[in-house]
C-alpha cells in the first residue's frame, strides 16, 4: 500500500522551527510533532535561507 505525503503549512513549519531552537532535544521534538528529525533540520536551514 502507497503512503500518503503530509503537506505541512506555513505556520506549522515556522512554529517547529521556533520550537527546535528554543529545545535542547530536537529528536524528542520530532517525535512530539510526529515529524521526522532531518524534516526539522531541513526547515530551520530553509528558514536560515528565506526567512
Amino acid at each position: 500500500m502507497k503512503e500518503v505525503r503530509k503537506i505541512y503549512d506555513k505556520a506549522f513549519k515556522e512554529k517547529a522551527v521556533q520550537l527546535s531552537y528554543d529545545r535542547t532535544n530536537v529528536s524528542e521534538l520530532a517525535r512530539e510533532l510526529r515529524v521526522t528529525a532531518p524534516q526539522l533540520y531541513k526547515w530551520r536551514k530553509e528558514y536560515e535561507e528565506f526567512g
